[in-house]
């Protein structure tokens, strides 16, 4: 599942490239900011999901851990390119 997420996050931050080239820096601050908040809201919903984990199986509980442990490292990611894309908007204007 890790492999999904690193895929992810490198089509979303080629976007934020091309947004931040052809559009706008600000507005592809803007889209990672977003992704990042979206991710965020997924690792919360997943980790409230395991804090109420009366009826699920073992595999379920797995999937869950696995499934955050996962939104971590994308969230991680996507918090060090939107500090990339602020240092890129102020440096090239």
């Amino acid at each position: 599942m890790v492999f999904f997420y690193e895929i992810l996050f490198t089509l979303v931050a080629i976007a934020a490239a091309v947004i931040g080239e052809v559009w706008s820096r600000t507005l592809a601050v803007l889209f990672l900011a977003a992704w990042l908040g979206l991710i965020s809201l997924g690792y919360a919903s997943f980790g409230a999901r395991l804090q109420a984990a009366e009826g699920l199986s073992d595999d379920d509980v797995l999937w869950y851990h696995n499934a955050r442990d996962g939104l971590r490292h994308l969230r991680l990611l996507f918090g060090i390119a939107l500090a990339v894309a602020v240092l890129w908007r102020l440096l090239a204007g």
